[in-house]
């Protein structure tokens, strides 16, 4: 039998001994030898802890585990604290002989030929699970208020806790898989220390002598390596920057051969890929709000990120320039109108021109015209007759344009202009602000507190948190739907 720990003579074992508490219940108590116990010193503790309960009506046999080691503090005092038991349900048949538990010959029977595997035998060793399952208790002690695990055949690979929150309960099935699974990692860690030893005698004895008779080699990797490294989760937040860099290339590298294989795993990853950059993008733009950002910043974001565009307008759009020269003679040659971006309608190559301003730019005036109205502030009557007049020189120099610019798609048949500015105004200027834009031909405006809830919507829509789709305010719904064509 396999032990562990200081080892003594036969003189230095300890002694069992039995009581009978009733018809179908005993329990059996142990005695560390008087070697243990001079060298533990001890003076005030009971020597005599219970270590085995058998209950023939509750058809339990219930396990003590105490710490036998005299060296340790902890000596006598429960091995797993604060769990300190371990109850095995056992089937009906074992306690049929219950009552022939007579001597601490029985008992020794018992914990040599009915204890389940994956338990100490030895009452030595103060019993519980072997040292490699020691993982096991290790994480039902993190569960508060937890001082009793039970094994039990009542589950499967469900686990629970019962008895007012005392008693963590595990299946024979999923205890079992556990157990396997650690003899299988075990030997696998025994196999691949034993060939990282040869790697190194091979590379610092061999070829360190003789570099052509013995030229450097990477021994091969046994399959199910990485995931046996890995496991079936991965916790990020102790990954170094080589760890990640290493999963990544792993990822890229391994996309094809796997695809066929592991498509449901790539495509999931795809779409976590997705999930993550699309909150790290509202993150970005929630921490822009707050920094007041410059006009030229949230133009590198939308050239970062054009789909925002897409989310922004209801339509396809297509990027053709910023800051577009569309008074020039070439979109990225001089010129005297100069618009942030130039867009196309994907579908139709309709154009328009797109003005960018910040969060923080004035939309409705903060003083009454009159009773109750409000006006569109001096800002954005500029912005919409910048765009205004960016529209009008675009479309006088149309054809020219089309004729230096024929890798580029730009229709005829509608230049249009979009505004994206400020954020919702509160109270009454909310709906100075919704009549003044809904009464624009020609011009979108959208703010950027609209812009972000879009993109918050589709990212609960892709993460599966959206009950309906989104919705877009009806005022101003139909000039982007209409609004390239």
């Amino acid at each position: 039998m396999a032990t562990f720990g200081p080892q003594f003579g036969d003189d230095d074992k300890g002694t069992l001994f039995l009581q009978r508490k009733g018809p179908g219940f005993v329990e059996v108590f142990f005695t560390p030898s008087d070697r243990r116990i001079a060298i533990a010193d001890l003076t005030e503790i009971n020597t005599t802890q219970v270590l085995i309960r058998f209950d023939a009506g509750k058809h339990t046999t219930t396990l003590f585990p105490i710490n036998t080691m005299p060296e340790s503090e902890d000596f006598l005092m429960p091995k797993y604290d604060p769990i300190v038991s371990i109850e095995i349900i056992e089937d009906e048949d074992f306690f049929q002989d219950f009552n022939e538990f007579r001597t601490i010959e029985d008992v020794q029977a018992f914990l040599a030929e009915g204890m389940p595997k994956g338990f100490v035998k030895d009452p030595n060793f103060g019993l519980g699970l072997e040292r490699k399952l020691s993982f096991v208790v290790n994480a039902i002690r993190q569960v508060e208020g937890v001082t009793n695990l039970r094994v039990t055949d009542k589950r499967e690979l469900d686990v629970g806790v019962t008895d007012d929150g005392t008693t963590y309960e595990i299946g024979y099935t999923l205890f079992d898989e556990l157990r396997l699974n650690a003899n299988r990692f075990e030997k696998k860690a025994q196999v691949l220390t034993r060939r990282k030893k040869l790697q190194a005698a091979y590379t610092n004895l061999l070829t360190r002598l003789d570099s052509e008779k013995f030229p450097v080699r990477v021994f091969d990797r046994a399959p199910d390596d990485i995931a046996d490294v890995i496991g079936d989760t991965i916790t990020d937040t102790k990954l170094s920057d080589n760890d990640r860099a290493a999963l990544v290339n792993m990822a890229s590298a391994s996309v094809r051969t796997s695809m066929k294989s592991q498509r449901g795993g790539l495509l999931k990853l795809h779409d976590e890929i997705e999930l993550a950059s699309l909150d790290e993008l509202i993150a970005r733009i929630e921490e822009r709000f707050a920094e007041r950002t410059t006009e030229l910043q949230w133009q590198k974001l939308l050239e970062a990120n054009p789909f925002i565009l897409d989310m922004a307008f209801n339509v396809p759009v297509l990027l053709v320039q910023g800051q577009a020269h569309v008074g020039g003679r070439i979109l990225n040659g001089s010129g005297e109108k100069i618009a942030d971006f130039l867009l196309t309608n994907k579908l139709t190559d309709s154009i328009a021109v797109l003005e960018i301003k910040t969060p923080g730019a004035e939309l409705i005036g903060k003083r009454e015209y009159r009773g109750g109205v409000y006006t569109a502030s001096t800002e954005l009557v500029g912005a919409v007759a910048q765009v205004i007049d960016q529209i009008d020189k675009l479309r006088s120099d149309i054809y020219r344009l089309q004729s230096q610019n024929r890798a580029v798609p730009l229709a005829t048949y509608g230049v249009r202009g979009m505004i994206l500015a400020g954020i919702i105004p509160e109270g009454p200027r909310k709906r100075a602000f919704e009549l003044y834009r809904a009464s624009l031909a020609g011009v979108a405006i959208i703010t950027f507190d609209e812009l972000l809830s879009k993109l918050k919507s589709l990212r609960d829509l892709l993460g599966g948190k959206a009950e309906i789709a989104p919705k877009t305010t009806p005022s101003h719904a139909r000039q982007f739907e209409d609004l390239l064509g």
